[in-house]
């Protein structure tokens, strides 16, 4: 006893020697790896550290830091570099729920996909609670999800004559267990860290793309009640109102999401990619201000009669879903700075969408896109058969953006696009096709006819006189008494000056509008009119009618640029074209004087008669007070396939007119005896007594 006793006393040196020497070797491995961690140092430096860290660590973290140091490079090799050290490090400590997610995110960003989640599931066994695993799962899970939602199969046949035929089958289905698994873990992550973005922002897409708009929105709304200042998280709220068609909701919330940035952050959201380019973005150069960014928006507006601007709302859903879909929170990419992320700001989803793997090329049953693009790299100089990486098409219709796959699975990079089949750079593109928006209303909407002359108003401001049809086929009407229909519209007037500012936004209800059987085309149409009074400058009009039964809609836009006419020198108004004036004695001397029904559709049936209202301003008296001046009315005959440039004037009439007043209404009946066609009719006036001259023109179709 007394001898065992003396031994374990003699140990006893030896095991504090021992602890003493670990306690050394413990301290120089946490010296290195704080030295390594120094970002400021030079990479290869932190390498070294590193690496002479591992030589005296048998934990396995001086490894796991150096895998760290690897992955975060970003390229391939060394990633595979960080795989191996990873693999050495949980070697050293398979119990550490660290390495091995480390470890998934490494394989990921190799393309190891598969390799990925089987270790993530082996992390959530460690530790069913872990947000790091269960996310790498749940994208595992959506992965393979949006590769059935996106996907198609086709199958070929062949007949007894050796033709082929092509059968398709949506693949939507099979990812319905991905999504749901997907779902699973997400919600698990978020469950024991409601804060993790990275598992919220990837779960909100999962609904996107499942088309679950409505828990989305639910995800998001119980998100801003703890972060109500999270202005991308609004946006993407935005988006899922925008995908269940409640623009209402969605504006508001877009709005939320603005008024939460600075003002520089709202400049950059609102004219992202679309009147900045990415080059002078980089180069710093400054951002349209606010007027310009709501010139740029109002000038794009769809419809003026709906609350909301779509193409507005499209762009700020197409900046939520690039964000949503194209960053990585986890590495701090945000979506809108990647290739595919501006791209689909400027275009939106594609129509069709085809995805090439890297693999060596066998020439055979190959897409005409990827026959293009082997044609252009041959062009090029570059062999097409040597290894190639993955490619993206996305195809617009006309046009095409073709994006290759760079370093790793995640980061792709604009390749070529295609015109047609000419191929251009990105700059050129975009210089030719700037953006690309389908028009919600396209099908509702047609072209109404339409006319406007101005005139001289009081002071310095012109009377402006616009008429519009509707044509009887695309609304619905009924007679309540002679020339006139009833009917169920909402009309609206819009006005804006040069810089978009609303001037004028009148938004009504009509039951009743004037009937016209056009005698021209044979059809009835309803007319409506506005009269107003504007100051010199520019401005753009706008007027939309909504039948309210069918949805149907007519439209025009246009730009009133308006001068000054003065009361110094010879002025002359538009020319008005009417189907009909009717002089009244009795009213007194000017525009009323003059009943005028307005041809917003400048035709006119051969051999009936053209009307011409004008007016001629600033007439020169003599010292007897009285006017002296001529009148020449010319026409001439229009090209239609425009094989004349400019052809011969020819006079129909001339006259020279005594009076007593200043300025003078007229109208000119014109007998249309002539071939059918598109004509042109020109006033030109010479005041006798000050020699100015001065004119206005005209254009019409005389129909059969």
């Amino acid at each position: 006893m007394l001898a065992m006793l003396l031994v374990i006393l003699a140990a006893i040196p030896v095991c504090a020697a021992h602890v003493e020497a670990a306690r050394a070797v413990s301290m120089r491995v946490d010296s290195l790896l704080a030295a390594a961690s120094d970002t400021t140092v030079e990479y290869g430096k932190r390498t070294r550290l590193l690496r002479e860290a591992i030589r005296f660590d048998d934990t396995g973290w001086a490894m796991y830091e150096l895998a760290r140091l690897y992955s975060d490079e970003g390229t391939p090799g060394t990633r595979r570099q960080a795989s191996t050290w990873l693999q050495r490090a949980m070697r050293k400590d398979k119990s550490n729920i660290d390495f091995r997610i480390e470890y998934a995110r490494v394989l990921w960003a190799l393309g190891r996909r598969g390799h990925a989640y089987k270790n993530a599931k082996k992390a959530i066994d460690m530790n069913p609670n872990h947000v790091g695993a269960l996310y790498l799962a749940g994208r595992y899970a959506a992965w393979q999800m949006s590769r059935y939602l996106e996907s198609e199969r086709i199958d070929y046949q062949y007949d007894d004559l050796g033709n082929r035929r092509m059968r398709s089958f949506s693949l939507e289905r099979f990812g319905e267990k991905d999504r749901d698994q997907a779902i699973g873990y997400l919600t698990r992550a978020l469950d024991v860290d409601p804060e993790h973005r990275p598992s919220l922002l990837l779960l909100g897409l999962v609904y996107y793309e499942a088309l679950m708009p409505e828990k989305m929105a639910v995800l998001f709304e119980d998100f801003l009640k703890r972060r109500p200042d999270d202005s991308d998280v609004h946006f993407f709220l935005g988006l899922a109102y925008q995908a269940q068609d409640e623009l209402q909701r969605a504006y508001p919330a877009y709005v939320n999401g603005l008024s939460r940035m600075s003002a520089r952050e709202q400049q950059f959201m609102m004219s992202v990619f679309m009147l900045v380019g990415k080059q002078g973005m980089e180069a710093g150069e400054d951002l349209p201000d606010e007027e310009a960014l709501r010139a740029f928006w109002t000038g794009r507006d769809p419809l003026f009669l709906t609350p909301v601007n779509e193409r507005l709302m499209e762009h700020c859903g197409r900046v939520a879903y690039a964000n949503l879909r194209f960053g990585d929170p986890e590495r701090g990419i945000a979506g809108w700075t990647t290739d595919k992320g501006q791209a689909y700001i400027r275009y939106g989803r594609p129509e069709a969408r085809s995805v090439r793997p890297p693999e060596i090329d066998t020439g055979l049953d190959e897409p005409t896109w990827y026959q293009d693009h082997l044609y252009w790299l041959t062009q090029q100089g570059t062999t097409p058969f040597k290894h190639r990486p993955r490619l993206e098409m996305w195809d617009y219709g006309g046009f095409r953006l073709l994006f290759a796959n760079t370093d790793t699975r995640d980061t792709w990079r604009y390749r070529v696009g295609w015109l047609g089949r000419r191929p251009m750079d990105l700059e050129e593109l975009t210089t030719r096709v700037p953006e690309y928006y389908k028009d919600p209303y396209k099908w509702e909407r047609y072209d109404a006819p339409y006319q406007m002359a101005r005139f001289r108003g009081e002071g310095d401001k012109a009377r402006v006189e616009v008429y519009y049809a509707l044509p009887g086929e695309e609304v619905q009407h009924k007679e309540v008494q002679a020339g006139a229909q009833a009917v169920e519209i909402r009309q609206g007037l819009f006005l804006f000056d040069a810089d978009w500012d609303t001037l004028r936004k009148d938004i009504g209800r009509v039951d009743v509008m004037p009937w016209v059987q056009y005698e021209a085309t044979r059809e009835g149409y309803l007319f409506t009119g506005e009269k107003l009074m504007l100051s010199p400058g520019k401005y753009f009009i706008a007027a939309e009618a909504e039948d309210r039964k069918t949805n149907s809609i007519g439209t025009f836009r246009s730009v009133l640029q308006i001068g000054e006419f003065g009361y110094d020198s010879l002025s002359v108004s538009d020319m008005l074209l009417a189907r009909r004036i009717v002089e009244r004695e009795q009213a007194p001397y000017g525009r009323d004087r003059y009943l005028i029904l307005p041809n917003p559709l400048k035709q006119y049936r051969q051999g009936a008669q053209a009307y011409f209202y004008y007016e001629i301003y600033n007439l020169q008296k003599d010292r007897f007070g009285a006017t002296n001046y001529q009148v020449t009315y010319q026409i001439r005959t229009l090209k239609e396939d425009d094989a004349e440039a400019e052809p011969e004037w020819t006079t129909a009439v001339s006259y020279t007119h005594k009076g007593s007043q200043a300025w003078e209404p007229i109208y000119q009946v014109l007998n249309l005896e002539m071939f059918p066609g598109p004509r042109d009719f020109r006033v030109n006036v010479l005041d006798l007594n000050s020699r100015q001259e001065v004119s206005t023109a005209t254009s019409f179709r005389v129909m059969w």
